[in-house]
């Protein structure tokens, strides 16, 4: 009879996903996960694999956890040009929150992962199809609301939101601050008029 696991699989993966997060898939090292995790060696391979799979596990972690937290806003509220807006102020308000400037962990992972593996290229285009998406059905509630006008063109504005949104987190890891932030996002949200 298999032993029960003795760890708690998602605390596992919050601490694997923020030193991911900080240092890069490149950069981290299976002693920064076992460090962060608390598994040793033994047991994270037994659980997760290598470090690319535990990495891949990361990733659907991170989108069903954070990018459904930073796009709830997007699918929740009625307004759909208040949804947009609320979505992009808050990710400038986020994006220096207590003098972290992590960005995203999808961004940061298809930058550095996607021109050279396939796998991670896949996931990280999914992500952003799925923003993509997110966008465009605030968009054509905004426009049915009459809130936007009906003659824009509502998949390529929501392609430029969702890039805009990638950018707003690539200038978040950058280390922008939060003046820069708001500016960028009300320069984005212009595009709505």
């Amino acid at each position: 009879m298999p032993r029960p696991r003795a760890f708690d699989e998602e605390s596992v993966l919050d601490n694997a996903m923020n030193i991911f997060w900080s240092k890069g898939f490149e950069a981290t090292s299976i002693q920064d996960l076992v460090n962060e995790t608390g598994l040793n060696r033994a047991s994270m391979y037994a659980s997760f694999g290598d470090k690319k799979a535990l990495f891949l596990r990361v990733l659907d972690h991170y989108s069903q956890k954070i990018s459904t937290e930073r796009f709830a806003d997007l699918r929740n509220i009625e307004d759909g040009r208040a949804a947009i807006e609320k979505t992009f102020r808050d990710a400038a308000k986020t994006g220096t929150a207590e003098g972290r400037h992590k960005g995203c962990l999808m961004v940061n992972s298809g930058m550095e992962l996607a021109p050279h593996d396939p796998e991670t290229a896949a996931i990280a285009h999914q992500a952003f199809r799925r923003a993509e998406d997110t966008f465009a059905a605030a968009l054509n509630r905004a426009i049915g609301q009459g809130k936007i006008a009906k003659t824009k063109n509502v998949r390529a504005l929501a392609r430029f939101l969702a890039g805009s949104f990638q950018g707003v987190q690539l200038m978040s890891r950058r280390g922008a601050d939060q003046e820069t932030l708001n500016d960028y996002c009300e320069t984005i949200l212009a595009a709505l008029d």
